[in-house]
């Protein structure tokens, strides 16, 4: 099995503070069942506006998964502040109605150290899993719309945002998508939502991260040859699709799909690097490909016109 360790470990600490309304309050509750976290947030500003989210993060094997591993807060954020705003590519922006930004950062610290423990657990008390994990952000703040411009965010703590949205359902409004390490997220609006604009702007960019996720995997070269072709023959479909949008599209989905089984079937395996754990001390190629994977194949989805 493949545990691809870093070469540097990360000693960044969490930075909420500058991100944070001083006067806004906070309740968040986390209640961990089996494989699955689920939090509530209630977030008060101040001036008599309330904000409210329902995050659930579904893992694959995860181990010391605990409330105080997680390290899951919230924290309100002025949508306007250009700090944050260059956090943010083009074409996408943020709603005042959910000014509201979630960061998981599980932490090392000694005070989790646990020494009872079952078998989800190993007496460190630091999470990692295998794979990647689902999160879904559910607040009744933001209205759903059917093929609506809704995405889930997702950015390094302090660094850029990108689209990681892998669905979005109704229920007043739930964008969930996946990830192989964890970071900060919010719900944004992504202006590039149909037509060209979503083609140049959003398909062919996600496609480029693939391809360049791929290139930093440690892989051996027959592995990395099949997927580089399976994700060439992506390529050649999304740029077909500037001539005609949901032939070019629908083209690319199943190459796409062939892609996402190879590295699922490679990481089961031990081929692919699949674990991620709060040391910060090895890196999850399988998970990162799934969540960049995953979105893309969300894009093409909206490009040929379902729903």
């Amino acid at each position: 099995m493949i545990t691809r360790l870093l070469r540097h470990p990360t000693f960044a600490l969490l930075i909420m503070a500058s991100l944070a309304s001083p006067f806004a309050s906070a309740q968040v509750a986390v209640e961990i069942v089996g494989d699955t976290a689920h939090a509530t947030i209630l977030l008060a500003d101040g001036q008599g506006g309330t904000y409210d989210a329902e995050v659930t993060i579904a893992f694959d094997a995860p181990l010391n998964l605990t409330a105080s591993s997680l390290n899951l807060t919230a924290a309100l954020f002025n949508p306007a502040d250009p700090v944050m705003r260059s956090r943010l590519p083009a074409g996408l922006s943020f709603t005042d109605a959910f000014p509201m930004i979630v960061t998981v950062e599980p932490p090392t610290l000694d005070w989790i150290f646990t020494t009872a423990f079952d078998g989800a657990e190993d007496g460190s008390g630091a999470l990692s899993f295998r794979n990647d994990y689902q999160l879904e952000i559910h607040t009744h703040n933001l209205a759903w719309s059917p093929a609506g411009p809704l995405r889930l965010l997702k950015a390094p703590v302090g660094g850029s945002f990108a689209d990681v949205t892998e669905d979005v359902l109704e229920g007043s409004a739930r964008a969930r998508g996946r990830g192989g390490a964890f970071s900060q997220f919010v719900i944004g609006v992504d202006a590039n939502n149909s037509g060209l604009p979503l083609i140049l702007g959003v398909i062919i960019p996600k496609t480029s991260a693939l391809s360049l996720r791929l290139v930093s995997a440690v892989l051996d070269d027959l592995l990395r040859g099949q997927l580089v072709g399976l994700l060439a023959d992506v390529l050649t479909a999304v740029t077909s699709a500037i001539v005609n949008p949901v032939l070019g599209c629908t083209n690319a989905l199943v190459p796409l799909d062939q892609f996402m089984a190879s590295v699922q079937q490679n990481a089961d395996s031990g081929n692919i690097a699949n674990l991620w754990r709060a040391q910060h001390d090895v890196v999850n190629d399988a998970g990162e490909l799934e969540s960049l994977a995953q979105t893309l194949r969300f894009s093409l989805l909206r490009c040929t016109g379902a729903p």
